[in-house]
């Protein structure tokens, strides 16, 4: 028999996969807690057990999601050098947020429900640790020219940030990608370079 811990893990999980599909199909303001909890099987009560209101699993579901954006981004660049694995990483944003419910959830939506600065503080969390760790294991590898890195990780992140966010207000995003892939390589190669003495 399941102990009350389990019970409430599974109810918590349960609410999780209903809502996440639901915020990223039909979006925020078109998804109410009673179509959560129907889709979960769930109560009203068990709900509120787990969550102040909507806006509180939505934040739940939007940092599971950059959560796994930057899973399969560690993962498109495993075993490569750092400066690969950076540049690799780059192009990786960019492809894993032109799909469609990825766009809702983290670009547009996520800014405009969460408010811009929680939603920027949830983006740098998980996104510009990983850029700095990258940009310093390619310094020490050589790769990149020594300097401070987090003025550096903050002009990628930036680029790649609002690049993502430029496509995902397209109507054929898809369309955008190659350009703006080459657009952030170009700038990539550039901060390469050494940078100018003061």
């Amino acid at each position: 028999m399941a102990t009350q811990e389990e019970r409430t893990a599974a109810s918590l999980a349960k609410l999780m996969a209903a809502a996440r599909p639901l915020f990223r199909t039909q979006g925020y303001a078109q998804t109410s807690v009673d179509d959560i909890t129907r889709a979960a099987g769930l109560t009203k009560g068990a709900f509120y057990h787990h969550f102040a209101d909507k806006k509180a699993i939505f934040h739940a579901v939007f940092e599971e999601g950059e959560r796994q954006l930057q899973a399969d981004i560690k993962a498109a660049c495993a075993q490569l050098d750092p400066w690969s694995m950076l540049r690799s990483g780059c192009l990786a944003f960019l492809d894993l947020t032109l799909e469609p419910g990825t766009q809702r959830l983290l670009l547009r939506e996520g800014p405009s429900v969460l408010g811009w600065d929680a939603w920027r503080d949830i983006c740098t969390h998980y996104s510009l640790g990983m850029i700095s760790g990258a940009i310093r294991a390619a310094m020490k590898a050589g790769q990149l020219g020594e300097r401070p890195a987090e003025p550096l990780a903050a002009a990628i992140y930036g680029a790649l940030t609002e690049s993502a966010r430029y496509m995902a207000q397209l109507d054929e995003p898809a369309a955008a990608l190659p350009a703006v892939r080459d657009e952030i390589l170009l700038m990539l190669e550039a901060l390469r370079g050494q940078p100018r003495a003061a």
